[in-house]
């Protein structure tokens, strides 16, 4: 017989993986310590989600999306294109993958963790690849689609690479200087588009 599902237990299990996540990170964090902390067996665990980068997906999504959203809004509200591209990359990298809350760390950990039979879905990378580019767009109106896709990869790659480095070192982090140097890619690729 199939456990019908409570909302209330659902929320108590995110709130508990959220908590969790933030005091100890995604790796130390355990299917069996958000049961306990979420007051429910580690078995009903399971009714509710498949696996620890589910709950992770669960907690982070909403939160992730809402960042990327926010950022989209400014950059095209601003109408000088370099100014644009600044406040995107700057958004990214300072304020979203150097977020000091833990909550981009934990995506990128479990991400870095994950295994085959762990369903991850990719929508909310296609998602955030989707708007990223929507934003390149509007930043770099003069290059081609291949060429803001390649821009797009290469920004996900740094904007791993900040997430990353918060866990090693997160009281010394200079994102400035990735800015800078995501940057200077762009600015050379826009510089040639105009040549």
């Amino acid at each position: 017989m199939a456990r019908v599902k409570n909302e209330q237990v659902r929320k108590a299990i995110l709130d508990a993986a959220a908590k969790l996540f933030e005091e100890k990170g995604y790796i130390a964090t355990t299917i069996s310590s958000i049961a306990k902390a979420a007051g429910t067996s580690q078995s009903n665990v399971y009714v509710y989600f498949s696996s620890k980068i589910e709950i992770a997906f669960a907690v982070f999504d909403p939160w992730f999306r809402d960042q990327i959203e926010a950022l989209e809004a400014q950059v095209l509200a601003e109408t000088d294109t370099t100014a644009r591209l600044r406040l995107m990359v700057r958004g990214l990298l300072e304020g979203i993958a150097g977020d000091r809350s833990g909550q981009t760390l934990t995506l990128v950990q479990a991400l870095a963790t994950a295994r085959p039979g762990d369903n991850y879905s990719p929508d909310l990378l296609n998602w955030t690849m989707d708007r990223i580019g929507a934003m390149m767009a509007a930043c770099l109106p003069d290059t081609t689609a291949t060429e803001r896709h390649a821009l797009v990869q290469a920004l996900i790659l740094a904007f791993d690479g900040v997430a990353l480095r918060q866990n090693l070192r997160r009281t010394d982090l200079d994102e400035a200087q990735s800015v800078a140097a995501v940057m200077r890619l762009f600015g050379a690729i826009s510089d040639r588009r105009a040549a």
